[in-house]
Formats: C-alpha cells, sequence, structure tokens
C-alpha cells in the first residue's frame, strides 16, 4: 500500500501539468476564445468611417465659410 500512494500522487501530478500545457497553447477546445475587436481594429468600420468623411469634405460641409 505504501508503494502504490507515490505512484497514485506522481501520475496525477503528471496528468496536472499536461492538461495545463494543453490549455495554456490554446488546445483546451472552448476554453479558446477570440480577443474582441475594437472599432480601431474592425476594416468595416474603418471603411465606413472613410466614406463618411469622404462624403463629408465632398459634399463642402468641413469647408470654413468665404467672407
Amino acid at each position: 500500500m505504501l508503494r502504490v500512494l507515490p505512484t497514485v500522487l506522481v501520475l496525477a501530478l503528471l496528468i496536472y501539468l499536461v492538461v495545463r500545457l494543453i490549455q495554456r497553447r490554446g488546445h483546451g477546445g472552448s476554453s479558446f476564445r477570440r480577443r474582441p475587436i475594437a472599432p480601431g481594429d474592425d476594416p468595416t468600420f474603418l471603411k465606413k468611417l472613410d466614406s463618411q468623411l469622404w462624403e463629408q469634405r465632398r459634399g463642402g460641409k468641413d469647408d470654413p465659410p468665404v467672407s
């Protein structure tokens, strides 16, 4: 019985370390989550913003008044 206890403890430690290693690498299945995209990183947001700016400038809304 005394030989079985250290064997079980070492085996449990090895299994724990292997599971932690797998989780850290992102292969843990559902534990992997994509990071949220900020508006400055979203290409569709930037394209929309650019087209709005273009329309404003084209329409003359940003032009200073002529005196």
